[in-house]
């Protein structure tokens, strides 16, 4: 009977003993990481419409409002890269503690023969690089993925109004208002020599 009393305890004393050590570990992890998060103007409520053929250059915004230290994230396109990539020179984007105004330029593409109606899933991921710095026994780094939905839309859209257009096909406009141009200035000559 003495020796279960004795057993009892320990377990009741070691399982006492783990619940404190995962409290302190889940306190000290999340006091280590950093709140590190990105802003887009586009989600799955409210995709990135474009028609077939036209691009959009846009912004995403890298912030660091709480943590101890500025952090340096590094951008990659991890899917959708057929019709998105990163613009800026350099990827890996220095975010200062306290700041929510770092940007990364995406450009977008549709391809001419993609389908109204269909979707393109890109995603934009981040890594924080350098974390660290030989302080402390482990260190958390953060990592976080953006998803954009890219709907083609069957018309040409000024839905991007958070981005910049930068290239459209206006080949059959500008013919059009050249064949225009011309019957205005053939149709004045006429009435001219006529008076």
């Amino acid at each position: 009977m003495l020796t279960n009393q004795i057993y009892n305890c320990g377990k009741r004393y070691f399982s006492i003993k783990n619940h404190l050590a995962f409290f302190l570990l889940a306190v000290l992890t999340i006091s280590a990481a950093s709140a590190a998060g990105v802003s887009t103007p586009y989600w799955s409520t409210n995709p990135l419409k474009l028609g077939s053929g036209e691009s959009v250059v846009f912004s995403l915004g890298l912030q660091n409002m709480v943590g101890d230290e500025n952090i340096t994230l590094k951008a990659n396109i991890t899917k959708g890269y057929e019709i998105a990539r990163i613009i800026d020179s350099n990827t890996d984007y220095f975010v200062p503690l306290g700041s929510d105004d770092v940007t990364v330029s995406i450009e977008v593409k549709i391809p001419e023969n993609a389908e109204p109606g269909k979707v393109y899933d890109m995603e934009a991921s981040f890594l924080q690089v350098g974390a660290g710095g030989g302080e402390g026994f482990f260190t958390v780094a953060s990592a976080f993925t953006q998803r954009i939905p890219v709907e083609v839309v069957g018309e040409p859209t000024e839905s991007a109004v958070y981005g910049q257009k930068t290239s459209k096909n206006y080949t059959v406009y500008i013919v059009l208002a050249l064949v225009i141009l011309g019957i205005i200035l053939v149709a004045v000559n006429i009435k001219k020599r006529r008076r």
